[in-house]
């Protein structure tokens, strides 16, 4: 009876760069900005709004605003950043986009699959495989090869 063992393998995708890859990325990429703005603006209007309506409800030292008020603030500040945050790394992939040339291979994801390994297999089956894409259909898989031994 043989001993097997299930372990997990690295799995890289890539994939082939197209004019169809860029073009597809770039209006994903420009409507995730648009949707980041969108947020922004209504980050803003219902910020000064809260504000507003939090002011009236409570009541200001002579220092300063309450100390919900700031808060308050503190937290639309704190949102404020992430989404800004978030859409520079955006225009930074943007960038990065348009730079790719057609025909470079990029990693577009990374993920595991299993594997049985039994006495005697060789350790290159556990070896990270790579599948390779070109507009969503797998033109490839590369599998890693024996090394020989000199």
């Amino acid at each position: 009876m043989s001993e097997t063992l299930t372990l997990r393998r690295q799995v890289v995708i890539k994939t082939i760069v197209t004019e169809a890859f860029k073009q597809q990325n770039t209006a994903q990429i420009q409507a995730t900005l648009q949707n980041l703005d969108l947020q922004l603006q209504q980050l803003e209007f219902q910020g000064k709004r809260a504000i507003a309506d939090l002011e009236k409800r409570t009541i200001a030292t002579p220092s300063g605003p309450s100390q919900q008020v700031l808060e308050l603030r503190a937290q639309i500040d704190q949102d404020r950043s992430q989404l800004v945050n978030a859409k520079n790394e955006m225009l930074q992939r943007l960038q990065m986009l348009s730079q790719i040339e057609v025909g470079n291979e990029v990693i577009e994801a990374q993920t595991e699959t299993l594997v049985d390994v039994a006495i005697g297999d060789h350790i290159v089956k556990l070896l990270p495989i790579e599948l390779v894409t070109k507009d969503g259909v797998v033109v490839e898989i590369r599998k890693p090869q024996l090394v020989a031994q000199a």
